[in-house]
């Protein structure tokens, strides 16, 4: 992570996002958490932490929470794209004129393309083309992840140094990140 801590944008506030947020913030990472609903947004930065999907997890003093997805991910070393896969593309889509050309784009989102039953790496691959992209999938669970409980991930991409930066980025003493380049064996069966 060099000198300075990383700079990393969680793009959904969900149970899912607020732990990998929270995870992300306990590595030392600056950590925006950028919720979609200005009401939600405000309930987060009044609470510190999230009451509706993650209770009892208190939010790091380094994770800061905004509606403003250009605010989020400006200066963002990566981005955690952690959206319900209905969204997935919607929230790519916006996110393309923003992200600067050297910013790490990876999701942790389960599932399929719902209309189209894609994987969404190919929804990716459409909306950024050439771009290096990781997904983040295992047997894990917010609650736990939130409560510093062990668990472990896999963290996959067609680059190495990607797949190891964001493995590096979320790996601590109790949530074990691997590496792989097999994105469809994840994303299938992760």
């Amino acid at each position: 992570m060099g000198n300075s801590p990383a700079k990393i944008a969680v793009l959904g506030a969900g149970s899912w996002g607020t732990a990998l947020a929270v995870l992300l913030a306990r590595n030392g990472a600056k950590v925006l958490l950028w919720g979609h609903h200005e009401h939600e947004v405000y309930a987060l930065q009044r609470d510190r932490e999230n009451c509706t999907f993650l209770p009892g997890t208190p939010f790091p003093d380094n994770l800061d929470i905004t509606a403003d997805l250009q605010v989020a991910v400006s200066g963002s070393d990566a981005v955690l794209v952690v959206v319900p896969s209905h969204a997935f593309a919607e929230v790519l889509t916006t996110l393309k004129p923003v992200l600067q050309p050297g910013t790490l784009l990876s999701w942790a989102t389960k599932g399929l393309e719902p209309v189209t039953g894609r994987l969404l790496h190919e929804v990716a691959e459409e909306i950024f083309p050439g771009r290096s992209v990781a997904v983040v999938a295992g047997p894990s669970f917010a609650k736990e992840v939130g409560k510093g409980r062990p668990t472990a991930i896999t963290v996959a991409s067609s680059s190495q140094a990607h797949a190891e930066s964001m493995a590096n980025y979320l790996h601590s003493d109790y949530f074990r990140a691997y590496t792989s380049q097999d994105i469809i064996g994840l994303e299938i069966g992760g």
